[in-house]
């Protein structure tokens, strides 16, 4: 990354952050529009650094945008546009990152949540109830961090908590067969009723592992994607882990059963900022905190772990827990990996890991998780992971070697070798991210190399070792600059499709690059591709990286693709730097991430359409369609070439 970056302008940034909610379609009167303050924010992978401004009436009448299917215009929904319920509850929204602005401390309950302020306006909703009319909304409302609002009955019978929850729980209760029949009767329109029980159904479903889109509103049902209802299966779920940047907290709350027992897997920085989470929280409510110290700036992994009586579920999803990220409001779409583990006999647990568990429980324990937890996952059946790698970021500095080759870049490059696929030939990388750091061909060229297998001393060696008199390239590093513009893509939006999307530039403010970092002369605009997903006028928020070698090849012709929640950006693979002290490698990682590297079966389909040869005598790539039936590629393909357009800046609009 660039040296004039600055750390303290970032953490500034963060502090001041607060998340852009998306609307349901529909106009409404009162208006909030989420723009930045500051210019200098230098976090890359906030899904909304924002803050608040009122619309004036003129701005709200000119934003109208043409419909699809009729060509009408009708008023363009923001994306921060207060919900109205029918319960006259307004949604809270909530960006675990954001802070307040001001040095006062409200009173806070629950994450944060700012109670004196929440009991004044359900007082004012109680009186409108009564009155017949609608509630007042406020136009400004402080950053709050709260998960699920609690029930009365549930604040006051907050007791002591245990510091352990176990995955190993068994049940005997039934499923609630009345509420799936329900879930059913809602969604008929869509799905035929022997798909939806099959989705809703108890017992595992995944036992292999699978990558869906996300169900979006309005949009067809192929039996590619997955609503968050049938991900969670709240009528089975006895424990959740829950991890997220962003969370809208009674949305979550109507997705599980109230007795449900939650780890919630936070941002908090401060013993203060933690306190205020922990209090009042319900009996079945526990936290952890991952560490924000040093140069950490972002928790932002989405993993999720859901215990069954006959299973374990690990779901590693790209969205947050919002309703726009999981295509509620019909304009964004994510993607997400789930697998099911079999629960092990009763007694026993696992005696050898795979690559895969033994990832996720380096990964839990340094998120902070306690050792009984952790203990309990190792009494699930994770033989059926081989061909899958777990790869995470840990925040901070990692200055043994066996740490840093296990997280950020450089663990990418264990896992491929792992896996197999590690390569000397030329590979081709397409790369779609919903947000973009500051760019250059250092960072693309150590992780291009990682997806090769290497562990990043390669790249590491090149830049430390030159003399200060010799800044010019080898001849290897040469070829590899060549190598990167023919089969290096980033797939990331232009303005003009996002003003066209269905949300429209309102909904376009978790799509994060800075204009800066895009016209810096290090930025590699050549490998901009516009992003457009196969379903037309939704919006991405999915982060994919498609990786393909040579077709006729034997130990080259190979395919994988990683699906997680890390963008394209230093912030969430890192960087190894020479440590001042000992002079050996670190690795600093500014981002909590997780994903999953999915191997897959680098066979020519009968209609196989391979990247033709280059004229300078390259064999022919794999082709995209080597993904089809095993991981859904979400964007068109080829992806149009930039040319004299600009990408998406949220700062602008």
């Amino acid at each position: 990354m660039s040296g004039s970056e600055s750390d303290e302008d970032l953490k500034r940034a963060i502090a001041l952050s607060l998340q852009e909610r998306s609307p349901r379609l529909g106009s409404q009167s009162n208006v909030i529009n989420l723009v930045s303050d500051s210019d200098d924010d230098d976090d890359d992978d906030l899904d909304a650094p924002v803050t608040t401004r009122k619309i004036s009436p003129r701005d709200q009448a000119r934003e109208v945008v043409p419909t699809e299917a009729s060509g009408t215009t009708t008023p363009k929904p923001r994306s921060n546009e207060k919900q109205l319920q029918l319960t006259g509850d307004p949604a809270i929204e909530v960006s675990f990152a954001a802070k307040m602005k001001d040095g006062g401390q409200p009173s806070v309950g629950i994450l944060g949540l700012d109670r004196k302020a929440m009991e004044e306006e359900r007082l004012k909703r109680q009186k409108q109830r009564e009155g017949g009319g609608l509630p007042m909304l406020n136009s400004k409302r402080h950053a709050s961090v709260s998960p699920p609002r609690l029930r009365e009955q549930e604040k006051a019978g907050a007791k002591s908590k245990s510091k352990t929850l176990d995955f190993d729980v068994h049940s005997g209760s039934q499923p609630h067969e009345d509420k799936r029949q329900k879930i059913a009767h809602v969604a008929s329109d869509v799905l035929s009723r022997n798909q939806l029980e099959l989705l809703n159904g108890p017992g595992i479903r995944y036992p292999d592992g699978v990558v869906r889109k996300t169900w979006v509103k309005g949009t067809p049902r192929l039996g590619d994607d997955i609503k968050i209802e049938e991900v969670l299966q709240k009528d089975d779920l006895k424990l959740a882990v829950l991890s997220t940047f962003q969370v809208e907290p009674e949305w979550v709350e109507s997705k599980l059963d109230p007795k449900t027992k939650v780890i919630w897997v936070l941002q908090a920085k401060t013993d203060a900022e933690k306190d205020n989470i922990r209090s009042n929280a319900p009996n079945n409510y526990r936290f952890c905190f991952p560490s924000m110290e040093g140069n950490i700036n972002c928790m932002h992994s989405k993993l999720q772990l859901l215990s069954y009586s006959t299973h374990l579920r690990v779901v590693i999803p790209s969205a947050n827990l919002t309703p726009y990220d999981w295509g509620e409001t019909g304009i964004m779409e994510n993607v997400c990996f789930l697998i099911d583990l079999p629960r092990l006999p009763t007694g026993q647990a696992a005696t050898e890991l795979t690559p895969f568990a033994e990832e996720l429980l380096f990964f839990a324990d340094a998120l902070g998780l306690d050792q009984g937890t952790l203990n309990s996952l190792k009494k699930f059946d994770f033989s059926r992971t081989v061909q899958m790698a777990f790869v995470h970021s840990i925040g901070g500095s990692h200055l043994d070697r066996e740490a840093w080759k296990r997280t950020g870049y450089c663990g990418l490059a264990t896992a491929v070798q792992n896996l197999g696929l590690e390569t000397e030939e030329a590979i081709d990388i397409d790369f779609l991210a919903s947000s973009i750091g500051s760019l250059n061909e250092t960072f693309l060229k150590s992780l291009y190399l990682a997806a090769k297998g290497d562990d990043g001393l390669v790249e590491y060696g090149w830049r430390t070792g030159k003399s200060s008199r010799n800044k010019g390239m080898c001849e290897t590093e040469r070829k590899l600059s060549d190598t990167l513009n023919d089969r290096f893509r980033i797939y990331f939006p232009t303005a003009e499709t996002v003003a066209k999307s269905h949300g429209g530039i309102g909904c376009g403010s978790t799509i994060c690059l800075q204009p800066s970092w895009y016209d810096s002369e290090t930025f590699p605009r050549h490998l901009m591709r516009d992003s457009k997903s196969l379903r037309p006028g939704m919006l991405m928020h999915s982060k994919m990286m498609f990786v393909r070698g040579k077709a006729n090849k034997g130990n080259s012709k190979i395919a994988w693709a990683y699906v997680g929640s890390a963008n394209l950006s230093e912030s969430a693979w890192g960087r190894l730097v020479k440590d001042k002290s000992t002079k050996e490698p670190k690795l600093t990682l500014k981002n909590w991430e997780c994903g999953v590297v999915v191997r897959v079966p680098a066979t020519i389909p009968s209609a196989h359409e391979a990247i033709p040869g280059r004229e300078d005598g390259e064999e022919e790539t794999l082709g995209m369609d080597v993904f089809a039936g095993h991981v859904p590629v979400p964007m068109q393909m080829p992806g149009d070439q930039y040319g004299l357009h600009r990408p998406w800046f949220f700062k602008d609009h």
